[in-house]
């Protein structure tokens, strides 16, 4: 690259790993990293996750750093669900988890070690900085995308949920999630091991748990720089076996509500943002890390390969978008998914264990059989005895169900517009957009008191529509007075199997 200066603001795994590639790649290059922490140690968060994929993404270009990133991580581990009284396995050992604060170490130091400068506790402005390209890597709250909002176009949703990320003084066995109600509140945890004498213990609450817990009261008394004492002694009770009656883990623990990230553009003038300044994916998906990684190395290798800054900037995002885009979508349903577990948490385990593997739409009744067969038999003992050790006909097998309802009669799951009785059939148009925030809850609402008794959701077929029109579908059913189906094209198939698998529609229309 032409450009001799880089400035990176902010020192999380995203502008150190963008600091290290860049100068490997571009060895003459000035990179220089500010930081306004007075170090990693002081950082938000405990234990982060990472995917094998997104290691073998970082061993292509920087083997030793990807080397240095496995020897400091917790070996993987299984994702089980638990109730009181049973555990219900959900994946294998696929994954890796590594303390926040000993990851920023690790990039840290193989960053200094290629010539970048790191000056902590330095906060500053863009405007400020006198250089040829200007990173933006400063978090999902980024102060830098806040000042450039009108140039690229910023989009930012709240989630319903309210989480909290806690840790704990010992390493639970396994990675898992349950639950535990309190009066009428229900808290769900998110818990992995990250070192041997650590774990990250994320909890969440709905909106209802938010107010009759009186957790927003306490939310309101927190200090600026404080952690909830007060939340932290509820949950501490709430989940007293799970935490072996130890102490929650804090700093600056408070609760809060995901941001949703989406950006028109990426870059404006000499500033290019990354992670998850330009975009965040929802945490129970665990794609953050990766995500910022890999745009670390798409970015080193769009500056290393093109002389003028703006090609490079237009390369990057040209690369990188399209898959955000898709993991956003897939985290957006898992979102979704945990923003609906009160309608979910008093189904049998193993059925909530193959809707939770089947939620985002990338991962089907057959993946989850494949690993589990004996709770995916469970799960689908509803439609029959399913044939869970031929997986190559499981999918078949699920829409070949017979369908019988007080509305209507099929022989299977996939039905045709002209099979339904028109005079008690209501069609219904969702194209794009999420299902499940409360801009939506009238139309909901409006399914619900619909006089027909079938309805029919129909729309494109893009992934996002397809997705918001089964979870619709979902709400409306769980009222329990429609029977509910979804258009998708013939492409889809698979998805349509699992949405019938996990109760998520009644039938489907395959379209062209």
């Amino acid at each position: 690259m032409t450009c001799r200066t880089v400035a990176i603001i902010g020192g999380g795994p995203a502008g150190l790993a963008a600091a290290r590639l860049i100068k490997l790649r571009s060895p003459d290059a000035s990179v220089t990293v500010y930081e306004r922490a007075d170090s990693s140690t002081g950082t938000f968060g405990f234990g982060v996750g990472l995917t094998e994929a997104t290691m073998r993404n970082v061993a292509a270009v920087d083997p030793d750093l990807a080397e240095r990133m496995r020897s400091a991580s917790h070996a993987g581990h299984n994702l089980v669900l638990r109730t009181d009284s049973e555990e219900v396995h959900l994946h294998g050992a696929r994954n890796l988890a590594i303390g926040r604060a000993i990851l920023l170490e690790v990039l840290a130091d193989a960053a200094r070690e290629v010539g970048v400068s790191i000056r902590m506790g330095a906060r500053v402005d863009e405007s400020e900085l006198e250089a040829d390209v200007i990173v933006a890597a400063d978090g999902a709250r980024s102060a830098v995308r806040e000042k450039l909002q009108a140039e690229l176009g910023v989009h930012v949703a709240y989630g319903a949920l309210h989480y909290m990320w806690c840790g704990t003084d010992f390493a639970v066995e396994n990675a898992h999630f349950t639950w535990r109600t309190r009066g009428d509140g229900l808290f769900v945890v998110h818990a992995y091991p990250y070192t041997d004498d650590r774990s990250t213990f994320l909890i969440e609450v709905d909106a209802h748990t938010w107010e009759s817990a009186r957790l927003a009261e306490n939310h309101r008394q927190v200090a600026p720089g404080e952690s909830d004492r007060r939340s932290l002694d509820l949950l501490e009770d709430v989940f007293s076996d799970e935490l072996r009656g130890r102490p929650l883990l804090a700093n600056r623990t408070r609760w809060a509500q995901f941001p949703t990230v989406s950006l028109d553009r990426w870059s404006a003038g000499n500033v290019v943002l990354l992670g998850d300044a330009a975009h965040t994916a929802h945490y129970t998906i665990g794609s953050g890390t990766k995500l910022a990684l890999e745009d670390a190395i798409s970015l080193a290798d769009a500056l290393g390969t093109h002389a003028d800054v703006r090609a490079a900037f237009e390369a990057y995002e040209a690369a990188r978008r399209p898959g955000v885009e898709k993991f956003k979508h897939l985290a957006a349903r898992s979102q979704a998914w945990w923003s609906s577990f009160r309608d979910r948490s008093a189904r049998r385990p193993e059925e909530i264990a193959l809707s939770y593997m089947t939620r985002a739409g990338n991962i089907g009744v057959a993946d989850y059989a494949r690993e589990y067969p004996d709770n995916a038999r469970i799960a689908l003992a509803y439609l029959g005895d399913a044939p869970v050790h031929e997986l190559e006909r499981l999918d078949d097998w699920v829409l070949s169900r017979p369908l019988e309802t007080d509305e209507f009669s099929a022989p299977s799951r996939i039905v045709k517009v002209v099979d339904l009785p028109e005079t008690t059939v209501r069609r219904w148009q969702w194209t794009g957009g999420d299902a499940w925030n409360a801009e939506h809850d009238a139309a909901v609402e409006e399914l619900r008191g619909a006089a027909e008794r079938i309805l029919v959701l129909g729309g494109d077929g893009t992934a996002a529509s397809v997705g918001a029109r089964i979870d619709i579908a979902e709400r409306v059913r769980w009222a329990g007075r429609h029977t509910v189906v979804v258009e998708m094209p013939a492409t889809a198939r698979s998805e349509a199997a699992s949405a019938v698998a996990a109760r998520r529609v009644d039938a489907a229309i395959l379209t062209d």
